[in-house]
């Protein structure tokens, strides 16, 4: 099977435009040349809608199974970090792999969800050099340098997620490029990374033209995301196992943090993002208005059939129970007791995250209506040694009022968040001397999540740690767990050995399992390895140390 990216340029040209309000999700198109497609401003559209379509693509040139954000690439940067556990008995399932750190450089999803990247790469850069092209009074207003800029972030993003996974990467910034180049450092990759995303800063307007676009606060935030990374890459002294280019020796920390400051403070005072008062409003399939109210950016799924633009949430990340009956999932995951053991009872986030499940009679459950939209309520959990024990981060609707499959989910998935933003400034701010306002955004933070009568000082006390960059490590858990960035903090932070070698086999219900998870870490899987597919197509590609 052949997937290695030479040009994908073509791939953009079977989709359509975007004719839905909350996806970005093409329908067939036609067939065309590159240059004879790209002769009008809605050419370019289509072009960016094909740009967009790779973060939850379901396959790409027929090839791959949901190995984009639609379901493979978030479970593999979910599983494994220690908030939760794959039961024995589910542990050779599809994805298991990436729950236990069993993955090799043979898996097929570490192989696709390289590729599904490196066709977008592919087809941003297609759309980039082919904008010239078309006539600048074909476009309305800055139209034709806001598709540019558009482009030019999702390059970035896609270059981000492919580094912080590998490491050392090949850099593409044009169809033509040798497609047997070997990995270049990470300094060189970041450089490109940041220069993409300072372009969308300065070029793209406050809000996008439609409601899955990215916008001037999206590049923001993933400048503040990547400063913070190669900052606390440098500070906390991430081995490179001896593979030089993965080195981060070369970041000036303070610079880093620095500059996060002063961008974040921008987002702050300036984006109209908020904490939107509902924390569970974040991880339903139906409250897209509150998501827009705080999530800078996602991977967009539709509540409208028509589109079948669904993403795969329903067997690790919901609360366990009959998905045709109750909207419940599969349970392949289950909390650990040290994500319990994070929570005070006075935290909303508590009860939400860490539930019980859902069963299968929709009689005895309690249900929640969200502008006429039905939810069946986990039960409560009576403690963690409970089997019952599940994810209850995202929450699928009644599936009596579905018009889709009951398995498939209209969740959109966040990739970051305006709450992810403060805690990230609180991280710079503590590291350019300013832990008092660090603390501050921390009880902000807390504030949404305060549960009746209680005060935010009683979390304040409650999660009080006098090392700050424990506490915010902590803290970080408690906001973003199951969601993409866990893997990432614990790299950067220089905490994965010591995150799962401290997985206690007695905490809580599921724990017993997390032995599997122990005996097959090693260090290095901080790094994914790099597919041996792609090596063998293209032998200049190093493998990471470890594999």
């Amino acid at each position: 099977m052949k997937i290695f990216i030479k040009n994908l340029a073509f791939l953009i040209l079977i989709l359509t435009i975007y004719s839905c309000e909350d996806t970005l999700e093409p329908t067939p198109y036609s067939f065309t040349s590159p240059e004879n497609f790209y002769q009008s401003a809605q050419d370019a559209e289509i072009a960016l809608v094909g740009v967009y379509n790779t973060l939850t693509a379901g396959s790409i040139q027929g090839e791959g199974n949901a190995d984009s954000f639609r379901r493979d690439l978030y479970e593999m940067l979910v599983g494994g970090t220690g908030e939760g556990v794959v039961p024995l008995r589910f542990a050779n399932n599809r994805g298991g792999q990436f729950g236990t750190a069993a993955f090799t450089s043979q898996d097929n999803e570490i192989n696709f969800t390289w590729f599904f990247l490196y066709a977008g790469i592919s087809r941003a850069n297609s759309l980039i050099e082919n904008l010239p092209n078309i006539p600048d009074d074909d476009f309305i207003g800055t139209r034709k340098v806001e598709i540019e800029a558009e482009a030019k972030l999702l390059r970035g993003f896609f270059h981000t997620i492919l580094s912080m996974m590998h490491g050392a990467i090949p850099i593409y910034t044009r169809t033509d490029e040798d497609p047997t180049k070997g990995r270049q450092p990470v300094q060189e990759v970041y450089t490109q990374i940041l220069e993409d995303y300072e372009f969308a800063y300065q070029n793209l307007q406050d809000r996008g033209p439609l409601a899955a676009s990215v916008n001037k606060w999206t590049a923001a935030g993933l400048l503040v995301k990547v400063h913070t990374y190669l900052a606390s890459m440098k500070t906390n002294g991430l081995s490179d196992f001896g593979y030089s280019p993965n080195s981060f020796e070369w970041v000036d920390a303070n610079t880093s943090y620095g500059n996060a400051v002063t961008i974040s403070n921008d987002i702050v005072a300036n984006s109209g993002y908020i904490l939107t008062p509902n924390y569970d409003r974040l991880f339903r399939e139906s409250t897209k208005s509150a998501q827009a109210e705080e999530v800078l950016f996602a991977a967009e799924a539709s509540s409208d059939a028509s589109q079948q633009v669904i993403n795969i949430v329903v067997n690790n990340f919901i609360p366990q129970g009959n998905p045709q009956t109750v909207g419940g999932g599969s349970g392949w995951t289950r909390p650990t007791g040290e994500l319990y053991d994070l929570y005070s009872s006075n935290d909303f986030r508590f009860s939400h995250n860490v539930s019980g499940n859902l069963g299968g009679n929709p009689n005895i459950l309690d249900v929640v209506e969200i502008d006429g939209i039905r939810y069946y309520q986990p039960r409560i959990l009576p403690g963690k040694n409970n089997g019952f024990m599940s994810i209850g981060k995202y929450r699928m609707k009644d599936p009596d009022q579905k018009t889709y499959a009951p398995w498939a989910s209209g969740i959109s998935f966040p990739l970051l968040r305006y709450a992810d933003i403060l805690l990230l400034r609180a991280e710079a701010l503590f590291y350019t001397g300013d832990e008092p306002g660090a603390r501050a955004i921390l009880s902000e933070l807390r504030q949404r999540s305060v549960v009746e009568p209680a005060l935010v000082d009683d979390l304040d006390t409650a999660y009080f740690n006098p090392d700050f960059i424990k506490e915010l490590q902590e803290e970080r858990s408690r906001e973003l767990c199951f969601e993409i960035w866990r893997r990432f903090d614990l790299a950067r932070f220089n905490i994965f050995d010591e995150t799962i070698n401290s997985l206690d086999t007695d905490n809580g219900f599921y724990n017993d399992d997390v032995v599997l998870l122990q005996q097959n870490w090693i260090s290095e899987k901080v790094w994914f390895p790099i597919p041996l597919q792609q090596i063998d197509l293209n032998p200049n590609l190093v493998q990471n140390p470890g594999y």
